[in-house]
């Protein structure tokens, strides 16, 4: 009933470090890797444990690329290092086979329980609940037929989950479950909680007006090159 995206770029520490919720998950879902060119043993990792397609890197076109080849009427997108529990994917098929929603995200959940990264997840998914407009680490899921008909994620370089959401959102009635997708906060801590929030305000604004964007991708990815060293 889903197939499972996961756009990747040199996340063997990742991949290895969770093959076996990796195979639980596939229990329910097609699990399909897109990678981007990784320089490490991320594809050969991921062949083990699911689908493997290759693609350009850019996000936005490697989950285009997996949605492309997914078998499955729903459609998940989902990070590397974020994680849900088996019995909480079963909530999608319910709120879209229920005609509830026609796509959404989930209740994002920091893997810190300090009283800063509950409050930055809390204003996270109040943001969502309010604009309806989603972030790629909330694990966006959407039927594949809208998607399709949407034309699926910009291929940007930067921001194609809220470009992408704000379309899904004038299409039909989305939400935001009341389930928990797991996060790594690595990027909040390695990049500074501050400098992150404000990398983001940056980015929406960017989005907003059409502008600096190629500037803010640039800077967006000197992060993750940094986050992964």
């Amino acid at each position: 009933m889903i197939s499972i995206i996961i756009p990747v770029y040199n996340e063997e520490e990742f991949l290895s470090k969770n093959d076996i919720y990796y195979q639980i998950i596939s229990q329910v879902g097609e699990l399909i890797f897109v990678d981007g060119g990784s320089t490490d043993r991320t594809v050969s990792l991921a062949k083990k444990l699911g689908r493997v397609i290759i693609s350009p890197q850019n996000r936005g076109a490697q989950m285009n690329r997996g949605a492309q080849e997914a078998k499955r009427r729903i459609l998940l997108f989902l990070h590397a290092d974020a994680f849900i529990h088996l019995e909480n994917l079963q909530q999608i098929v319910k709120a879209i086979e229920g005609k509830k929603y026609i796509g959404g995200c989930f209740s994002q959940v920091l893997d810190d329980p300090a009283i800063l990264y509950r409050w930055i997840a809390w204003t996270g998914n109040f943001r969502a609940k309010v604009s309806k407009v989603f972030y790629g680490d909330q694990a966006i899921f959407v039927r594949k037929d809208v998607f399709q008909g949407l034309g699926g994620f910009p291929e940007v370089k930067i921001g194609e989950d809220i470009l992408f959401t704000k379309k899904l959102r004038r299409k039909g009635k989305v939400g935001v479950l009341p389930f928990a997708v797991n996060c790594s906060t690595r990027r909040w801590k390695r990049q500074g909680v501050w400098q992150t929030f404000l990398l983001n305000l940056r980015i929406n604004t960017a989005l907003v007006w059409n502008k600096d964007l190629d500037q803010l991708a640039n800077a967006y990815q000197d992060v993750r090159e940094n986050i992964k060293r």
